[in-house]
């Protein structure tokens, strides 16, 4: 069904027995061919009802992440499976809202709830559909930029600590891009399963890092592997996370035997072939006794596997956010007019955490149904 929400979202109502599915029209980002911020534009998008299983969500918060300028370069798998996605499309991997209609086959999620969701596709909009399988119902008491940020960003995070590698209490684990917004939560639950942690970043990211609780080695002045292990005491990292792809070697060289690595992302085209080369180079350390592992993590396709995981990792994630365990960093909150902006800043030095996208209400002239 993911495919299918890049057509849209659907009407503002619930769709009853023996009534006809209107299209509507809203107000949505469009990434009208493939390439970078130039490419997108502000406006009005056609969206339709939602799929058997599809749940249809007023937007109130979206996130903005790096695998959106992935996806509108056409660089990101996602479009190409699990089938082709052209342009024009909404981008929009992650958001919260509140459910206004339904799919006929969806009974977890009903109208009229807020929920937080993956949706891949389609989240900077209005109107979003998503999964009904990925929708998680919303603590009353969370507000919904901070909320927003656990879907993509925290959810993998704390996918990879605890079902990728089962980090140990005590255990010392290296991320690479500590700053950003998956290594941001990568500090945080870290922090909170007691795991130390070595983040990389420049040095004017020290400040962020530590306030963490993580000790920053600054890649511009320092051998990321060999200070690695001069802070483990000679032994190197019981693991390590690599979202950039191109430093995917040195995070293998600052393992300790058996330690494991894992690849959740890259940036561009280079940063794709060197996590490739490193996977490869790695696979007989993945069978060797003694060796280090290698594997790679990739939410949507981990979500589509295991929905209910995604889920209940999910619900962990807004229990720990509601009790104040963890504290998502908000970077810049954001319009929809705004995203060509902060989509560009992610070309370059990405900012401290997590940039939103606010969408406010609209009103009573602001969509329009398409006469069918």
């Amino acid at each position: 069904m993911i495919g299918m929400s890049a057509h849209g979202n659907t009407p503002a109502r619930e769709l009853k027995a023996g009534d006809r599915p209107r299209p509507l029209m809203s107000t949505a980002v469009v990434a009208t061919r493939d390439g970078g911020p130039e490419v997108l534009e502000v406006r009005r998008w056609q969206v339709r009802p939602p799929g058997a299983h599809e749940v249809r969500v007023r937007v109130e918060a979206a996130g903005i992440s790096f695998a959106d300028l992935l996806e509108c370069q056409g660089l990101h798998p996602e479009r190409y499976y699990p089938r082709r996605r052209r342009t024009p499309f909404v981008p929009g991997w992650d958001v919260v809202g509140v459910v206004e209609s339904v799919g006929s086959r969806v009974s977890r999620v009903a109208v009229g709830q807020r929920v937080a969701a993956l949706s891949i596709v389609g989240g900077w909009a209005e109107y979003a559909l998503v999964p009904a399988a990925w929708a998680v119902p919303l603590p009353a008491q969370l507000a919904p930029t901070t909320a927003v940020c656990l879907i993509l960003d925290y959810v993998t995070a704390y996918q990879m600590l605890t079902r990728s590698t089962a980090v140990r209490r005590g255990d010392t684990v290296l991320i690479q891009g500590a700053a950003g917004g998956v290594g941001t939560a990568l500090l945080q639950l870290a922090r909170h399963l007691a795991v130390r942690t070595l983040g990389t970043g420049r040095e004017a990211r020290r400040a962020h890092i530590e306030s963490e609780g993580g000790i920053l080695i600054d890649f511009e002045r320092e051998d990321v592997a060999e200070r690695a292990r001069v802070l483990t005491g000679g032994c190197g990292v019981d693991a390590a996370f690599d979202g950039f792809g191109s430093t995917a070697r040195t995070s293998l060289r600052a393992l300790r035997p058996g330690g494991h690595l894992v690849l959740y992302g890259y940036r561009g085209v280079e940063g794709m072939i060197r996590a490739a080369g490193t996977f490869a180079l790695a696979l007989l350390g993945n069978v060797r006794p003694g060796g280090k592992r290698t594997s790679i993590y990739s939410i949507q396709w981990l979500a589509r596997r295991q929905p209910d995981w995604y889920r209940a990792d999910l619900a962990v994630l807004l229990t720990l956010l509601a009790d104040h365990e963890i504290a998502p960093r908000i970077a810049a909150v954001r319009s929809l007019d705004e995203v060509p902006t902060a989509l560009r800043s992610l070309a370059g030095h990405a900012p401290s955490g997590k940039q939103v996208i606010v969408i406010e209400p609209a009103d009573s002239n602001s969509a329009a149904h398409v006469p069918v």
